[in-house]
């Protein structure tokens, strides 16, 4: 008996290597797929200005304008940008100005060095603040009469990521539509948002085949993962088993034959970092994890494994300090 709707996903042509560079940006599901890739050995940045859920203010995010010191928001003793994550607080106006725009200068530099773009839309839903008169990312809870709400239509999207793709023919994109539902926008305005989101990510993608594809995290959850004991206890956010399940499809459609290798080995080790031992067998376990940190540089030939040597050596040290050695 089946039991869930399954369906074929077109395997990429353009494949995720040891070697590859990945800014991976947009709603809270692209951080939970981010830190999956930041367990291996590609050299990836993840959500710099924090979650934003709309795919034109995540392209703004991408134009590193100058920022105005007064489009800050004062929230009691402080300040937040209206085009950034809560993530960028400080009492000091100018201290975040300085962090804001030493982020934007690092997302940079490393954008123009990147070959691939993770973007998950997460609404087509923003807010145009009425004081500054312009669309804005983020409300950070001020008061609800300052802003405007409006959707993006389809055709906005895609005149926007047609500017943007062609600047940047470097870069490979995969677009994903967030399964999680913002069921506050209403739960008829959240199928149309997702709906729009879906159409303009269909569109970038015919239209740029060689340079965008589209991998259906929206469709897994929605179709194959048809199911409340898929969902965290808030029945909206997919849980840890349908995020699982949703990156081994996304491996199984992105990675290239030597990073599955390595994730593979990478797997058993981090299996075996995050073992609990006995506490008499604390001493072996520690000789165990130094003899895997000094056998990377054989294992892993031309492959940056400083990220699992740190982990190792943290781990070590942990250990360690709990034997008071």
């Amino acid at each position: 008996m089946k039991l869930s709707t399954d369906f074929p996903i077109p395997i990429a042509n353009n494949k995720l290597r040891p070697t590859s560079r990945v800014l991976s940006m947009g709603s809270c599901f692209a951080e939970n797929m981010g830190k999956r890739l930041d367990d291996l050995p590609l050299k990836l940045l993840n959500q710099p200005f924090g979650t934003q859920f709309n795919p034109i203010r995540i392209l703004k995010a991408l134009e590193f304008e100058p920022l105005k010191i007064t489009d800050l928001y004062a929230e009691g003793d402080f300040y937040l940008h209206p085009d950034f994550h809560s993530n960028f607080i400080s009492q000091n106006p100018d201290g975040l100005m300085e962090e804001i725009h030493a982020k934007q200068e690092e997302t940079k530099a490393f954008l123009n060095q990147a070959d691939t773009l993770v973007l998950t839309f997460g609404t087509a839903y923003f807010y145009h603040d009425n004081i500054l008169n312009r669309p804005i990312a983020n409300c950070h809870k001020q008061a609800s009469q300052r802003f405007a709400k409006h959707m993006n239509q389809v055709s906005e999207i895609t005149e926007a990521y047609r500017a943007f793709i062609k600047s940047h023919p470097q870069l490979h994109l995969i677009l994903t539509v967030s399964p999680v539902r913002h069921t506050r926008d209403g739960m008829m305005e959240n199928s149309v948002s997702k709906a729009s989101l879906r159409l303009a990510a269909h569109e970038i993608a015919q239209e740029f085949p060689g340079q965008v594809t589209y991998f259906p995290a929206f469709e897994i959850m929605m179709d194959e993962l048809r199911d409340y004991r898929f969902y965290e206890k808030d029945l909206i956010h997919p849980n840890e088993i349908a995020v699982d399940y949703i990156w081994q499809k996304f491996k199984e459609t992105y990675f290239s034959s030597e990073l599955v290798a390595l994730d593979v080995a990478w797997e058993r080790i981090i299996a075996t970092l995050h073992h609990r031992p006995h506490p008499t067998k604390k001493h072996l376990h520690i000789a165990n994890l130094e003899k895997i940190k000094e056998e990377l540089a054989s294992q892993f030939p031309g492959v940056d494994y400083s990220k699992l040597a740190e982990k190792l050596a943290a781990e070590i040290l942990s250990l360690k300090a709990s034997l008071g050695s």
